[in-house]
């Protein structure tokens, strides 16, 4: 069974050739270079970049799985959520294609993907627990069986990663802001004491009242301000609280697996915080995903189409 995914619900044009569960290519163009001059994505640059990626993409994800286009059996793509006119380019592709070939068109969900992205070199034992954080989403969610995962939590506001990038752009750092904040992280100390947000007994988030009390504070510093160290306190008091977060919904729903996902799952502190959780609960088995299968990719579009595939 050989699948062809295709992704683009932001700003990386992605297509990804799957056989069997096994990733034969996962071929991504980012498009960072070009928003970074407006300091985020803007979304009708972003589509047309992906209607010019999209042909040189596909042939080179053909080419390295070493296939021809007729071995294809079906054809995947994200079509929730993201940027609207992202989507559609990827959607009259893969349509385009699935017609020409006469073979099924899966549309995928962005947040299963990037779930599902934990399964490309690993396996899951249920009940499932994920941390979906990214740039539009914080979530906590549950599954009990495969494609039925359950929010147990989520944002009330901010997601995780917009926070980030606007908590960067303050300090006056580069688009996208996430991961230089966390490259600074490394090489401070805690120095500015932040609020932990909603550190409650639910398994919501909020991050827009630590965004406030970092604008104060760096305004209230303006250029004595300590960038490695205001960078290192951040990300301990984010880490903190989605390590307690995910420490309540163990101890509540007992979960045999805990995965990590999405494009801030990238991130060295979070990455770390999270694998530290084994020495605690050594009976819970943690996935964190390779680097390359934490930010938007095909290969994880792939892998929700395989078990939707599988489990029909």
């Amino acid at each position: 069974m050989i699948i062809l995914a295709i992704e683009t619900s932001c700003d990386e044009t992605s297509v990804a050739i799957i056989k069997d569960k096994k990733v034969l290519s996962n071929i991504i163009a980012s498009q960072i270079k070009l928003h970074q001059k407006y300091g985020g994505v803007v979304p009708e640059l972003a589509a047309r970049e992906h209607s010019e990626n999209i042909p040189t993409v596909l042939q080179t994800a053909i080419t390295k799985a070493k296939i021809k286009l007729s071995d294809i059996d079906y054809v995947a793509y994200t079509n929730t959520p993201g940027l609207v006119s992202c989507l559609h380019v990827g959607k009259i592709i893969a349509q385009t294609i699935a017609l020409y070939l006469e073979k099924p068109l899966l549309p995928c969900n962005h947040l299963d993907g990037h779930l599902y992205a934990s399964l490309i070199e690993d396996t899951w034992t249920f009940p499932v627990l994920g941390l979906l954080v990214s740039g539009g989403h914080t979530q906590l969610m549950l599954a009990e069986k495969h494609l039925q995962f359950k929010v147990l939590g989520q944002t009330l506001d901010d997601a995780v990663g917009e926070c980030y990038d606007k908590v960067a752009r303050m300090l006056g750092l580069p688009y996208p802001g996430g991961p230089e904040i966390d490259v600074l992280a490394q090489k401070g100390i805690v120095t500015y004491k932040l609020p932990l947000p909603k550190n409650d007994n639910t398994l919501d988030f909020s991050f827009s009242g630590l965004k406030s009390a970092c604008a104060n504070l760096i305004d209230k510093e303006k250029e004595h301000i300590q960038v490695n160290n205001f960078a290192t306190s951040f990300q301990t008091t984010v880490v903190q609280v989605l390590i307690n977060k995910i420490e309540l919904a163990i101890n509540t729903y007992h979960p045999k697996t805990l995965v990590l996902a999405g494009g801030v799952s990238a991130n060295k502190g979070l990455r770390s915080a999270v694998l530290k959780l084994k020495m605690k609960y050594s009976n819970l088995k943690i996935i964190v995903p390779k680097l390359e299968y934490c930010t938007d990719n095909a290969a994880m579009i792939g892998m929700v189409a395989s078990y939707q595939i599988e489990n029909k």
